[in-house]
């Protein structure tokens, strides 16, 4: 059976799929890197704070569940 060519259905630098042109000398890539830095330290600090309201407080005290039906 020969290959069959498929096409996408929408052109990838089309304007309605996203796509907006950049030339390289109006990109700085340092940025976008030290961006992208910043947002996961901030997702990571989002998550440690919601951890730590997870945590047990340091003087609690944890009692053992004692199951039904035994003595």
């Amino acid at each position: 059976m020969p290959a069959k060519r498929t096409e996408p259905s929408k052109n990838a630098t089309h304007q309605k799929a996203g796509f907006k042109y950049a030339n390289s000398v109006s990109t700085d890539i340092r940025k976008r890197f030290a961006a992208v830095r910043r947002q996961q330290t901030l997702a990571q600090r989002a998550a440690e704070g919601a951890q730590a309201r997870l945590d047990l407080d340091t003087g609690a005290q944890v009692l053992p569940f004692k199951a039904a039906g035994t003595a």
